[in-house]
């Protein structure tokens, strides 16, 4: 059977959305990607930090000096660590950790995957309004937040628990479930069954389509790198933000009839 689509006109009518409210759409975009990266703690945009010894020489021409202070540093370090000093300040530094890391597990399900929700909300729109940005708060204020937290958290659970069993199974997972977070957008009343059902249908047959969409954008992520992210806030994100929004509508379309 013919597709219904191509990745040219979603594209197309992304762009189209983009142009009559760019603003507003560069802004939620850019909110959706700091509140992804910091639910998942790296956006994949990792900060690789070096610590360099430089050595110097001493007055004889030997380079021992550096080496010298790095061996005294940890020699401390091996006696901080046997200490009940050191002991102590080792078990608060796991305690923080642990904090550090179940706070941002919990913004990830109770604020991330809501704003996610309402971001999708706001996208969804756009293609045919223009809505403002606080569009976004939407998953906060349709009344329904229990239920969006519910059913977010059991598809980031599920795809997580495919991952980590079989890495490709996992990723075919990500992709029956693409729907969800759409379909809470316009519907946050909608069970989790209901929801995952729904999703599945809508991406029988298209999961491998998507796939390529999404691969499709390649290039513009690099651009984005290379840019240092300018060309990611102001254009890439929104873009495929856009994009997206496009492919649910197309498909949505496509099951009514």
């Amino acid at each position: 059977m013919e597709q219904p689509w191509t990745r040219e006109e979603l594209k197309m009518r992304a762009k189209d959305a983009l142009r009559k409210n760019y603003w507003a759409c560069v802004i939620v975009a850019l909110i959706l990607t700091v509140v992804t990266a910091l639910g998942a703690g790296n956006s994949g945009r990792e900060a690789v930090s070096e610590t360099r010894v430089t050595y110097y020489e001493d007055t004889h021409g030997e380079l021992g000096y550096g080496a010298d202070l790095l061996e005294r540093g940890r020699e401390l370090l091996d006696t901080l660590g046997t200490s009940p000093v050191g002991i102590i300040f080792g078990l608060i530094g796991a305690g923080l950790i642990v904090v550090f890391v179940v706070f941002i597990l919990a913004f990830g399900i109770f604020v991330g995957n809501v704003l996610e929700v309402g971001g999708n909300k706001f996208f969804i729109e756009n293609m045919y309004s223009a809505p403002r940005v606080g569009r976004i708060l939407y998953g906060f204020r349709s009344g329904n937040y229990w239920n969006i937290v519910k059913t977010m958290f059991c598809r980031d659970l599920f795809v997580f628990l495919w991952m980590f069993l079989l890495i490709i199974p996992g990723i075919v997972k990500s992709y029956e479930y693409y729907m969800v977070p759409y379909l809470l957008a316009e519907y946050p009343d909608m069970s989790r069954q209901e929801a995952f059902a729904r999703s599945r249908d809508m991406m029988y047959g298209e999961k491998w389509n998507a796939f390529i969409l999404d691969l499709s954008f390649i290039p513009w992520l690099l651009l984005s790198r290379i840019t240092v992210g300018v060309v990611g806030i102001f254009y890439v994100n929104p873009y495929v933000k856009a994009t997206r929004a496009e492919f649910y509508d197309t498909l949505t379309r496509k099951m009514r009839g």
